[in-house]
């Protein structure tokens, strides 16, 4: 049987490999941003083991100098220090390439930094990332990861921006799974003065160039309808969060898992040239029949009514909802309220 390698001598911490262990370390950690001296210290003893510093603070700083001239000396590395910050900071990698891939790998990387170039959800933060990446490759490699196999189009078509504290409330709010408290400002003509919401919130999505919140919504108040007991699901945009003092994340924790969301049968029919090319999988447990016209009949289910009739009517007169009667209600009231503003027919209300 093996025995275990004998401890470490408190004698060798300034052999080559020891040098070079924290070195290296201390570059992993300021990849990551800038530190402060403690910071490093504890980084390195993380990596390379708590005998990586002495115990003494003066020897410790003077063994980090050290380990920073050896990183300039040997790879042209330079760790600098920020006196504004009062942190270390990498102020070089030198020439040496530290990352290289595969051209699968580039060209994912392309790919990505096409898609955020011009925004999208969370681009500040997917640009930097790109950033970090390629700072790390070899010169030659980089024309690579600007030349897009395919474009994703992942506009954010939001007039104005979400608020940043909105954002980061519920951001927080879904990272603890707590409740959340907030006035919503909602588009339909009955609830012109934002209501007060408590939800349980599970996600952000950004869909079709907007931001929403995924939740289940407990209740709201206000006028003119009073307190309402909602519990079901909903999707509310970001935007019409009202960035006030009812902002709050609340101490009520999240349930283990999430409510069982009530789903909706669709039927519709797709005429021959809207499924030339195939029928898209709008729906969850999608059934296709075609017909001898090359028109197809087709069944799912959907979690919202009101959004799937919104889909369906991308497909213009090559679609007719048959049912349930949750989409085909709604489709028909989005039909007519269309009809009537174009002056066609004089219909009555669904």
């Amino acid at each position: 049987m093996m025995s275990d390698p004998p401890s470490r001598p408190r004698g060798d911490r300034n052999t080559s490999w020891f040098v070079l262990q924290r070195s290296l370390a201390i570059v992993r950690r300021l990849l990551r941003g800038p530190a402060t001296k403690q910071e490093l210290l504890e980084a390195v003893r993380l990596v390379v083991g708590p005998e990586a510093y002495s115990a003494s603070e003066t020897a410790a700083t003077h063994a980090l100098k050290n380990d920073r001239a050896a990183l300039a000396a040997h790879l042209g590395i330079q760790v600098a220090f920020d006196r504004s910050l009062g942190c270390y900071r990498l102020a070089s990698l030198g020439e040496t390439p530290w990352l290289d891939l595969d051209d699968n790998a580039l060209a994912a990387i392309a790919t990505i930094h096409a898609a955020f170039a011009s925004g999208g959800p969370e681009a500040e933060r997917v640009r930097a990332f790109l950033d970090q990446i390629r700072a790390l490759l070899p010169p030659e490699r980089l024309t690579r990861t600007r030349r897009p196999a395919v474009s994703i189009l992942l506009r954010d078509l939001d007039e104005q921006p979400v608020a940043p504290r909105v954002l980061d409330t519920v951001q927080r709010a879904i990272a603890e799974r707590r409740r959340l408290g907030f006035r919503y400002s909602a588009s339909t003509p009955a609830e012109r003065e934002p209501r007060y919401h408590e939800v349980e919130p599970h996600e952000i999505v950004f869909r079709d160039g907007h931001y929403y919140l995924e939740c289940f919504a407990l209740y709201s108040r206000g006028e003119p309808r009073g307190e309402i007991t909602h519990n079901q699901y909903r999707r509310l945009r970001l935007q019409g969060i009202v960035d006030d003092d009812m902002l709050r994340v609340l101490p009520e924790r999240l349930p283990p898992g999430r409510p069982r969301r009530r789903s909706y049968p669709v039927r519709y029919r797709l005429a021959a040239p809207a499924v030339h090319h195939g029928v898209s999988r709008h729906f969850t447990d999608m059934q296709v029949e075609k017909l001898a016209d090359g028109a197809a009949l087709v069944a799912g289910t959907t979690y919202d009514p009101w959004g799937a009739a919104r889909t369906l009517l991308h497909y213009g007169d090559s679609c007719t909802v048959l049912g349930g009667d949750e989409v085909l209600r709604e489709m028909r009231k989005l039909v007519t309220a269309m009809a009537k503003n174009y002056g066609l027919l004089a219909f009555e209300d669904p």
